[in-house]
């Protein structure tokens, strides 16, 4: 187990092999710590008490090279053949508008599914390019895809665009 520090000296996530398991905030007033651990509540420890608990180097960050997503066009994963920007879980098949989406979840916890693989989304007249987009997104919005390469989808957002 280990932290994040996201607000020096003040604000931790706490963290065991990349999962999230809660968080420790110092309270201004005092020198006790508050300390919301996931589905299990909230503790108010002085620092004794919470490195008895968690460890003596638990307010010491652990530098952690990590990646959650990455920019448009470039896949850290991918759901049956599509590419998609975050690491994926919970990955399967959905089907939207006759077409069988390939979706996921950034966790295993996660209730949010996302769409793998590039979409051109036609709102307010226009069609735009987009990659990874929320599931829900696609009820929204008229779309076409998915497609597994960006070229694919331009192709088919000109061909859209010069029929509107």
């Amino acid at each position: 187990m280990y932290t994040t520090e996201i607000i020096k000296d003040k604000f931790w996530i706490l963290e065991d092999a990349g999962v999230k398991l809660g968080t420790i905030r110092k309270e201004d007033s005092t020198s006790n710590f508050e300390v919301i651990m996931r589905s299990k509540g909230v503790d108010y420890l002085d620092l004794d008490a919470l490195t008895t608990k968690y460890g003596k180097a638990i307010l010491t960050p652990k530098l952690v090279n990590k990646i959650d997503s990455v920019e448009y066009g470039k896949a850290l994963d991918e759901v049956n053949g599509y590419p998609c920007k975050h690491k994926a879980c919970n990955s399967g098949m959905e089907e939207k508008s006759g077409k069988q989406i390939p979706v996921y979840t950034k966790s295993d916890t996660s209730k949010t599914y996302y769409a793998a693989g590039y979409y051109g989304l036609h709102f307010s007249g226009v069609w735009r390019n987009t990659y990874c987009v929320k599931l829900e997104t696609l009820d929204n919005y008229e779309f076409v895809g998915p497609f597994k390469t960006k070229t694919e989808l331009e192709a088919e957002v000109l061909k859209a665009s010069k029929q509107d």
